[in-house]
């Protein structure tokens, strides 16, 4: 298992992101910390100057874990779920670029909050729950064509009104039947809504492909309350082999909140 580093563009400093700022520097940044592994969250890949990008993760010795795609839903207002056509068709195609770009750089694509929400009563919220199946359907079938995965993340019921917990996520993952969709899990969301975070992973260790950590006030790992060797012992347990992303607040600061989180996995991932 490699820590993975997320970082976006300049933005709000209670995003849960270590470095904001130019990609390119960034992903120097972290890999002189000392990161392996970044995670691009990414708001639209069209405007994204991908040479810089590409040169600095070459020349950086890094590999991208996976691309985040929430910004397109927060700064746009573009969804799956979304009543108007127009915007449905915005997100596909904007999750399709995000694709074209994870291709380049052998990354998966992660599906937040872009699923969007869902209206409150029937029979409007099954209609949506349709929708969203059927535009993840499109963009699953587009990343197959170009061997690229996807990743469908349970996010808590205060951030979100649709696929809350680990089973949700999974019944919805084996309704739409793509190989290419695997789970992701987050331990700060999993925090809120599972009775036993380890137990959340146990049963569902045949389709989780990503994880994010953050410790249960959304620090860094090591500043809660959570058990992080009993989790990450459950990961070894169940064969988890895939990236530790973390995605957390980056307080006090980034470099600090980075330089703890790092410290505090390789620790315990050495003790194995």
């Amino acid at each position: 298992m490699k820590v993975s580093a997320t970082i976006s563009a300049s933005g709000s400093g209670f995003a849960p992101i270590l470095f904001q700022g130019d990609y390119a520097q960034q992903i120097q940044e972290a890999a002189r910390i000392g990161f392996e592994a970044v995670e691009l969250h990414i708001r639209d890949p069209n405007r994204l100057d991908r040479r810089a990008v590409l040169r600095s993760i070459k020349e950086a010795g890094v590999v991208v874990s996976t691309i985040g795609t929430g910004q397109a839903y927060v700064d746009e207002g573009i969804f799956f779920t979304s009543g108007n056509e127009e915007i449905r068709l915005a997100a596909i195609e904007r999750i399709k670029a995000h694709v074209d770009f994870a291709a380049q750089i052998g990354a998966r694509v992660i599906i937040g909050t872009i699923k969007g929400p869902l209206p409150e009563k029937e029979p409007e919220r099954a209609v949506a729950r349709a929708r969203a199946k059927d535009c993840l359907l499109e963009c699953a079938e587009y990343a197959r064509e170009s061997h690229t995965g996807l990743t469908l993340e349970a996010i808590n019921r205060y951030e979100s009104n649709f696929l809350n917990t680990a089973e949700e996520a999974r019944r919805f993952i084996e309704e739409m039947g793509s190989p290419v969709v695997g789970l992701h899990l987050d331990t700060f969301h999993m925090n809120i809504e599972e009775t036993s975070i380890e137990r959340a992973l146990r049963d569902n260790a045949d389709r989780l492909v990503h994880i994010h950590l953050a410790d249960s006030n959304r620090w860094a790992p090591g500043m809660g309350h959570l058990d992080f060797p009993s989790i990450l012992s459950t990961l070894r347990d169940i064969g988890y082999e895939g990236y530790l992303g973390i995605e957390c607040l980056p307080l006090p600061d980034g470099e600090t909140a980075a330089r703890q989180a790092l410290g505090y996995l390789q620790n315990l991932l050495s003790e194995a």
